[in-house]
């Protein structure tokens, strides 16, 4: 017999219950993550390798580039030099107006000027067109329109490349503006950067002067007219009052308006002195037909000659009482005193009447220059009527050459200040900060995009890795089994010798082998596989077959599973070999089995167990031959075998399997073994398998490791419909050892005991 080496690394095999899965969604599964990252460390590996190599390839290629960075800060305070205020007025305080001159720098006529300044139209960086602008020309997306002078084009160009290298930022909220150049060169880089930001504040002043120096002359040519204005309206106020006889004291007064106010008040003097004649003149008349003696006339008229003479006439009349009461009234003495009273007494009444007299004509003169006044301010009113008539075009008149007048001293003002700002121009901005020559390039950052390139690389990896692990259609592991199928997985058997090769193979290449050197190869290969159990009793498949075994009579459950049929979903899957083997396990355990080779179309226990037998299953089943004819014994292990021997096509497999006859070859088996092996046909691609499930007691599903899609095994499971209970678990076939130890248990010596 052919033999094989099956010394495949030891895989673990882990009975039903031993491995179980977290609960979906309980748990963050770290562990399976770890597994997954482990199988597909190598798709991992590869993408972050390469990554990084073109990163690195990339680096070395690209020219580095070198940043230069001028700060410059706004100043919204306005500088007040002289009082005068500036015809172009601070840039702002606002947000806007600080982005507004961030708008400013990055304008092509800065760039223009720039460019002017340092030469640019002659630097090779600046003119020469990169390869991108050249297929894009090629392909007509950056052709430039017919008839442009190249002179323009050219400076156009470098203009947007200048743009394109100038970078200007505001620092947050502040009034700082950054002026970032990148060049090839760091001495130009630095150049440039401080050339952007003198041509910046060049800008300004030279904004100022030209906006103060068409200010200026405007303002001239328009204080021409104005004076010309002004001269015409004073002429104009002059002939007026020439031609109407208006002549004006000052203080906007005319001669006759003041003459009435004069008046007026000479007027309102004549008439309280008027008054007080009067009341004088009638306190005297009063006093006077009273008499002399009158008491308090000299008081009343205030005269010192009538107070005097009072006085003297008072001291007779005292002197002549008392002579009288002396001497008696005849005496001389007497009689000299009273004429001296009575003379004294003529004096008085003269004087008051001279008094009387003045008093009268001194009221009298009151009272015409009152009159007098009277008729002048009468006479004068009558006058201001007719002149206030002409005098309302004359204020008019004089009204408009006051506002020219005011207009053109405003702009002769505004005239001189502007002319002197002209020679004093400050900028609302400073530099500073002027930039320097950098020492280390900004591009590329070789550091920051290798770490980039290798932090992006890993997630590509990861995220490659997880959705091929997520794209995996097969099954990898025990959980995997349970979770979809909800059948315990009874065991995990390795990949063996044979069953790499496919299980329909193609013919062999030219000049490689025989067609008949190359069948009996495959012949040897299958016999080898069906007997793997007996010749190599201490590999890894042979012990996973044991626990296969012991799994079976866990999962039974005391069902009596005694016939039981090996099933697959799809072909190729090693469910022969299992059946095959299993039945050697349970022969090893003093079991009397029987292997029943029930794939009636494709029958390859029979090719690797009993390749001579003439008749089988086939004659029992169309009632040709008993069961006793049929049955053989495999001389290399004592296996009893049931073979199935074709003649031709099969084309009613089905109902053969269905007929009486396939349900009495059980049943004689069953009272002549302990257990019965069924090897039915895939259950997807034919109805056999399902014929056989719906009369056995139970049934074991075979699912290939890695390549049996589930949906394809759980569709399998489904085709069963009713009988979907009878499948008592499930196996892993083809298992590579090397791998499986990342997608489950691993690790538990699989050649404990060996020698």
């Amino acid at each position: 017999m052919l033999k094989r080496n099956f010394s495949d690394a030891p895989l673990p095999a882990v009975p039903a219950g031993q491995a179980n899965a977290p609960a979906a969604g309980d748990v963050l599964d770290l562990r399976g993550l770890w597994l997954v990252l482990r199988r597909r460390s190598g798709v991992v590996a590869t993408t972050v390798c390469l990554i990084l190599a073109v990163t690195i390839v990339s680096l070395i290629l690209i020219e580095p580039r070198y940043s230069a960075t001028a700060v410059v800060l706004i100043d919204p305070r306005q500088q007040r030099v002289i009082s005068a205020e500036a015809v172009l007025s601070g840039i702002g305080a606002d947000a806007a107006a600080v982005e507004s001159q961030v708008e400013v720098i990055e304008s092509p006529t800065l760039a223009l000027r720039v460019i002017e300044r340092e030469k640019l139209e002659s630097d090779p960086e600046f003119v020469e067109r990169g390869m991108v602008a050249r297929l894009a020309e090629l392909l007509f997306i950056g052709r430039h329109p017919p008839g442009q002078d190249e002179a323009a084009r050219l400076r156009a160009a470098v203009i947007d490349a200048l743009r394109e290298r100038m970078r200007v930022k505001r620092r947050g909220l502040t009034y700082v503006l950054e002026i970032t150049v990148t060049s090839q060169s760091p001495q130009k880089a630095a150049r440039l950067a401080n050339a952007v930001a003198d041509e910046y504040l060049a800008g300004q002043l030279a904004a100022k002067y030209r906006a103060t120096k068409r200010a200026s002359l405007w303002l001239g040519s328009r204080l021409e007219e104005l004076r010309e204005q002004v001269r015409g309206a004073e002429r104009a106020v002059e002939g007026y009052k020439a031609e109407h006889n208006l002549v004006s004291v000052g203080a906007g007064e005319n001669l006759l308006e003041q003459q009435i106010a004069e008046i007026n008040q000479q007027m309102i003097l004549a008439r309280a002195k008027t008054a007080e004649a009067r009341a004088k003149y009638q306190q005297v008349r009063e006093a006077t037909g009273a008499g002399g003696a009158a008491p308090g006339i000299a008081e009343a008229l205030g005269s010192l000659v009538v107070t005097n003479l009072r006085t003297q006439f008072a001291e007779a009349a005292r002197r002549a009482a008392e002579l009288g009461a002396r001497y008696g009234g005849q005496h001389p003495s007497v009689t000299a005193t009273r004429a001296e009273v009575g003379d004294l007494q003529r004096q008085i009444d003269a004087e008051l009447a001279r008094i009387l007299s003045g008093v009268r004509n001194e009221y009298e003169v009151a009272v015409g220059r009152e009159a007098s006044l009277e008729a002048s301010l009468a006479e004068l009113k009558k006058e201001a009527a007719r002149w206030g008539e002409s005098t309302v075009r004359l204020r008019e008149l004089e009204r408009e050459a006051q506002a020219l007048r005011t207009v053109y001293e405003q702009f002769l003002a505004r005239s001189k200040e502007t002319l002197e700002q002209q020679s004093l121009q400050i900028a609302d901005a400073e530099i500073i900060s002027p930039a320097i020559v950098p020492m280390r390039p900004s591009y590329p950052r070789k550091l920051l995009v290798l770490a980039v390139a290798g932090a992006g690389s890993l997630l590509i990896g990861l995220s490659l890795a997880f959705t091929l692990e997520h794209l995996d259609p097969g099954f990898r592991s025990i959980e995997q089994v349970e979770a979809y199928l909800g059948l315990p997985c009874l065991g995990v058997l390795p990949l063996i010798a044979g069953q790499a090769v496919p299980a329909q193979p193609g013919p062999p290449t030219a000049g490689r082998a025989t067609p008949r050197s190359w069948l009996k190869a495959e012949e040897g290969r299958a016999d080898a596989l069906m007997r793997v159990l007996a010749e190599q009793p201490l590999s890894a498949f042979a012990e996973a077959v044991r626990t296969v075994r012991v799994g079976l009579r866990f999962a039974d459950r005391g069902r009596g599973v005694q016939v039981l049929a090996i099933v697959s979903a799809l072909p190729g899957e090693g469910k022969s070999t299992i059946a095959a083997n299993l039945a050697l396990a349970l022969k090893a355990a003093g079991e009397r089995v029987a292997l029943v080779d029930g794939d009636l179309r494709n029958p390859a226990l029979t090719r690797a167990l009993a390749p001579h037998a003439e008749r089988g299953l086939m004659d029992v089943l169309r009632g040709a031959l008993p069961l006793e004819n049929v049955l053989v014994q495999d001389a290399a292990t004592g296996l009893v075998v049931l073979p199935c021997v074709r003649t031709g096509a099969v084309v009613n497999a089905a109902e053969l399997i269905e007929t009486g006859h396939f349900d009495m070859v059980l049943e004689r088996l069953r009272l002549a073994f302990d257990h019965v092996i069924v090897d039915a046909a895939p259950l997807l691609p034919v109805v056999d398998g399902r014929a056989i499930v719906d009369r056995v007691d139970g049934a074991l599903l075979v699912v290939e490791w890695g390549r049996t899609d589930r949906a394809a095994v759980q569709e399998a499971i489904r085709t069963l419909a009713g009988n979907a209970d009878r499948v008592t678990g499930a196996v892993l076939s083809k298992v590579a050892t090397g791998a499986y130890q990342y997608y489950g248990v691993g690790g538990y010596g699989g050649t404990y005991g060996q020698t």
